[in-house]
């Protein structure tokens, strides 16, 4: 018996309309889904 466990690709990220960070991700099985991050208010930080 086998078992399938989800490989997490990166399909990219996005800010949305409320300033959310979104990332999307999905499996070669097909599975996608979407995370949303809450952005921190304030200066932006310099790298």
């Amino acid at each position: 018996m086998s078992v399938h466990v989800h490989v997490r690709l990166n399909d990219g990220y996005a800010v949305t309309e409320d300033g959310q960070l979104l990332e999307r991700s999905s499996c070669h099985c097909g599975a996608s889904w979407e995370t949303t991050y809450q952005v921190d208010e304030g200066e932006p930080e310099s790298i």
